[in-house]
């Protein structure tokens, strides 16, 4: 199951409230589209404990979208790119909102 950790922080004038609805809206499209099998919830980042040896990144916002398969995550790739509506909207609110975002994508053996 192909999965793609998204790490940001909120620009300064964003509130936690404003982004959660836009990410939750967000998610909901590609799950509701069949672009995407889940979505976890947003989780803080706990830096102060012995789990946490990220020494690069400083992020305290993650999420993770879960794919079926590669071709699920393609074609969700593809209708972001495209700007496939309302997908693209929802996309750029939520990119809107958030500064330094870096994604992981990755896969089980």
């Amino acid at each position: 199951m192909p999965r793609l950790l998204n790490q940001f922080e909120l620009k300064p004038t964003v509130e936690l409230d404003v982004f959660e609805q836009a990410w939750n809206a967000f998610v909901e499209h590609l799950i509701k589209t069949n672009l995407a099998a889940e979505g976890t919830p947003l989780c803080r980042r706990i830096p102060a404990s012995g789990y946490d040896t990220d020494e690069l990144r400083n992020h305290t916002l993650m999420a993770v979208i879960e794919f079926r398969d590669q071709l699920q995550a393609d074609a969700a790739w593809a209708a972001i790119e495209d700007c496939i509506e309302p997908l693209g909207a929802l996309h750029r609110r939520v990119i809107s909102l958030v500064h330094d975002p870096v994604f992981t994508f990755w896969s089980e053996l």
